[in-house]
């Protein structure tokens, strides 16, 4: 193969691949929003169930199948959100490396936010105004496990559902214990 071919077949599969990342990054974003608003929903109801002034058993146990549903559901998005996450975070480990190849002469967008978020390096371009572009806090921190929206967003909501569970069994047992006195 010669080099232009090689440069045209290397141009392709970046395109390929920045297209898989870029709709990757797409229905990550899109997968959690669907999951903080079913979350959000559930623990709404949950909430108004458990406000009620007189809360019959029927209505507790429906609360502890919810809580069971919910500690389900959160764990469900911690493995989706954590798969796409790591799709992503392969096709930009493929799109670095077809940037740090001696031939290629295009842009290294990837390499350079790479640069930015993991090594929290300044970026100077000369054909940007301004030259310099500075880490933010936010670059920072996404390294901490709370900022991963893949880890504290199941553990939250799970967290939020296992407080309702135990209120429930707790209600359940105390019915029981009430009916056979």
């Amino acid at each position: 193969m010669n080099p232009e071919q090689e440069c045209d077949r290397l141009r392709s599969e970046y395109a390929h691949l920045l297209t898989l990342w870029t709709s990757g990054v797409r229905d990550y974003h899109t997968m959690l929003s669907d999951y903080l608003t079913a979350n959000s929903i559930f623990v709404a109801v949950i909430g108004l169930l458990v406000s009620r002034e007189s809360l019959a058993i029927p209505f507790t146990v429906v609360i502890v199948l919810l809580s069971s549903i919910g500690i389900l559901m959160s764990a469900q998005m911690a493995i989706v959100l954590g798969r796409f996450s790591s799709q992503n975070a392969l096709w930009e480990w493929q799109l670095r490396g077809i940037e740090s190849l001696p031939g290629w002469q295009e842009r290294k967008p990837v390499s350079m936010l790479y640069r930015l978020r993991e090594h929290r390096e300044t970026i100077v371009d000369d054909t940007n105004e301004p030259r310099v572009f500075e880490p933010s806090w936010a670059f920072r921190q996404h390294r901490q496990w709370w900022a991963h929206r893949a880890v504290s967003f199941p553990w939250f909501f799970g967290t939020v559902y296992g407080l309702f569970l135990l209120w429930g069994l707790t209600q359940v047992v105390r019915s029981i214990m009430v009916t056979f006195e």
